[in-house]
């Protein structure tokens, strides 16, 4: 007697126990690894990724002689015992020449009297002599009896030094004076924005556009309160052999391709406030260009840094001219990565801040920038008042 099959009366199989767990394991592994991919910081994706700025492309090597011309100085004045509240740097300058970049520094010394002030000029030329023929210094008095020391650098002019005796000079007022620092070229090692944006300084990030991890960085940020800058590329001097980046601005655009890849790189960088430029020695120097940006700048409600990489920059006075608040970079921190040049240029900005009562310093995602600003971190927050870039704007 044969049994019939009734309808549906098939059962299905089983799982059998080791196949499940095996299968949710295998679910919760890739669940994890999800989750880590996402919100973990990566160090770095191996894509080549643009010069942070243009005076890092120079190759010769003015970089390392101007370092030493730095040490020298400070040598003589440390020997001369000349005290810090007697340093003023007032400008430092970008200069470019033949493909050359780098910044020229304009300082200003004051002596106890005339005397100590031509002791100090004798002390500051041997030091600058024993750097080589390289280095030439040449000195005039100036009407009001100031010494004025000009220092070059095989024909590149880098330094200028005003030497005063006390007279001569005004005692500056005793006010904390404000303090503001850009971290810029952020967006292709999210590991080391995330350590600077952990830093307990209010620092402004920049974020440069259609980076591997800009919208990461730019989310931590925002999250974090911190205040978000658009690292807007411009063309440099010396394209193509300096290549600014995607999302760059060039002078052969017309206003139609500059506002559409301005909207699109602020569509990258979700929540700034303001803008500055990424290199630009070219199309900051143009005002009918710049025009067409600050003025987009103005309808959206945002403030413009010059970024200051050419001393023929029209960015900063342009803005000023048509409401757009503004400000302008007082000094790069590392030009030299090596710890002792990074914090003679912190210090360098500290002093130009006591002497104008504010400061923009510009430094970049490296290591070394990192250490220097923790170690500098309590004497900056107990000497002044550290605040972001939007509070110091014209």
């Amino acid at each position: 007697m044969t049994t019939k099959k009734r309808k549906g009366s098939a059962k299905k199989k089983k799982l059998s126990p080791i196949l499940f767990l095996l299968i949710l394991l295998t679910s919760l592994a890739c669940a994890v690894l999800l989750i880590v991919y996402v919100y973990l910081p990566k160090k770095s994706t191996g894509l080549p990724r643009p010069a942070y700025e243009e005076i890092y492309t120079t190759t010769d090597d003015l970089h390392g002689r101007i370092r030493d011309i730095d040490y020298s100085i400070y040598e003589s004045l440390y020997q001369s015992g000349i005290q810090e509240k007697d340093i003023f740097f007032l400008n430092v300058q970008p200069r470019n020449t033949n493909g050359s970049f780098w910044d020229f520094t304009e300082l200003l010394i004051k002596c106890p009297d005339a005397s100590s002030a031509r002791r100090l000029e004798n002390t500051i030329s041997q030091d600058l002599s024993a750097l080589g023929a390289k280095i030439r210094l040449r000195d005039e008095k100036g009407p009001d009896g100031r010494i004025i020391c000009h220092v070059y650098s095989e024909g590149f002019y880098t330094h200028k030094i005003d030497i005063v005796s006390d007279s001569q000079h005004p005692t500056i007022d005793d006010v904390k004076p404000k303090l503001a620092i850009i971290i810029d070229d952020l967006g292709y090692d999210s590991k080391i924005a995330f350590s600077f944006i952990q830093l307990d300084l209010p620092l402004s990030f920049s974020v440069l556009p259609c980076a591997p991890f800009t919208k990461r960085i730019a989310a931590h940020a925002n999250q974090e309160g911190c205040e978000l800058i658009l690292h807007l590329p411009m063309e440099p001097r010396n394209f193509p052999s300096v290549d600014p980046g995607p999302g760059a601005l060039f002078l052969s655009m017309n206003e139609d391709e500059i506002i559409r890849i301005l909207d699109q790189n602020l569509r990258e960088v979700q929540g700034v406030q303001g803008v500055n430029n990424h290199m630009g020695s070219l199309f900051t120097e143009d005002e009918g260009k710049m025009l067409i940006v600050l003025k987009a700048l103005r309808r959206r409600n945002l403030f413009f840094v010059d970024s200051r990489t050419t001393s023929s920059t029209v960015g900063f006075d342009l803005a000023k001219k048509i409401g757009l608040p503004t400000a302008g970079r007082s000094v790069f921190l590392d030009n030299d990565l090596s710890q002792k040049a990074i914090k003679i240029q912190v210090e360098r900005l500290c002093n130009m801040a006591r002497h104008t009562g504010f400061a923009i310093g510009i430094g970049h995602p490296h290591k070394e920038t990192l250490e220097v600003l923790e170690e500098y971190c309590p004497r900056i927050k107990a000497e002044f008042c550290v605040v972001p870039v939007s509070e110091l704007l014209s």
